[in-house]
């Protein structure tokens, strides 16, 4: 059977110094390529654009997307004024991701939808996102770790009856780079795992093979460890059926 092939989004930034200073990059880290690779697909890098017949060419030739973390989101997408603690957004990233999401959620292909990505899911479904931890009612712990990718700072409790609970069981001990998170959950997706102090760790689309968010960084871990390669390996394998 052949490798199916992984859209992975990628981001943008500008250089600062150097010769290339102002000039515009495309990227993603490496991490999100070699996972893919490791679970057995084939990554292809997609650039964030907005013209519509890219859009659907994208959405047909991957078999599965992964969408990969970065920058804030502009919450002017979901219908709010930006907060105190809103960091750098790109409204044309925004823009570009959520269109794919859109096709592709029209489709029975797998996501797999990470931090930025798990909650741009949550935007395209109708949801909307605290635009920093500081907005929910109740008090969190420190969701923005300074240790290295691949440590664990917390726990995550998953529910049982559900593709995370299916590959890890009810508890991870994951990383965790956010100071954003899900608010109000967008329509068909379900929360499936939570932190201690109450922060939506991850969701899915009952509906659908494969369609999971999550909060924390996959990718990053399985540089150190293999326990999150079951997670990419459904990943994939869903999409080689699709």
């Amino acid at each position: 059977m052949k490798k199916p092939l992984i859209g992975i989004t990628t981001g943008l930034f500008t250089v600062e110094t150097g010769v290339f200073a102002g000039m515009e990059r495309v990227y993603v880290n490496r991490d999100y390529v070699d996972a893919v690779e490791r679970a057995g697909g084939i990554p292809l890098l997609l650039p964030p654009l907005e013209d519509e017949e890219a859009q659907t060419h994208f959405a047909a030739l991957c078999d599965g997307f992964l969408f990969s973390g970065g920058i804030d989101v502009n919450p002017l997408l979901y219908g709010r004024d930006p907060h105190a603690a809103l960091g750098n957004v790109n409204t044309h990233w925004d823009r570009a991701e959520l269109a794919l999401l859109g096709r592709v959620l029209n489709t029975d292909k797998p996501i797999l939808a990470v931090c930025r990505g798990h909650q741009l899911l949550n935007v395209a479904c109708g949801g909307t996102l605290y635009q920093d931890l500081s907005e929910m009612p109740q008090p969190v712990f420190r969701h923005s770790q300074l240790a290295n990718r691949a440590d664990r700072i917390h726990t995550v409790r998953i529910v049982t009856d559900s593709l995370l609970g299916d590959i890890f069981g009810d508890t991870l001990f994951v990383n965790s780079f956010h100071h954003q998170t899900l608010w109000e959950v967008g329509k068909g997706l379900r929360v499936t795992a939570r932190s201690g102090d109450g922060v939506i760790e991850a969701v899915e689309m009952e509906s659908k093979p494969f369609v999971v968010g999550v909060q924390w960084h996959p990718e990053m871990l399985l540089t150190a460890s293999g326990d999150m390669l079951p997670l990419f390996e459904r990943f994939v394998q869903t999409a080689g059926r699709a």
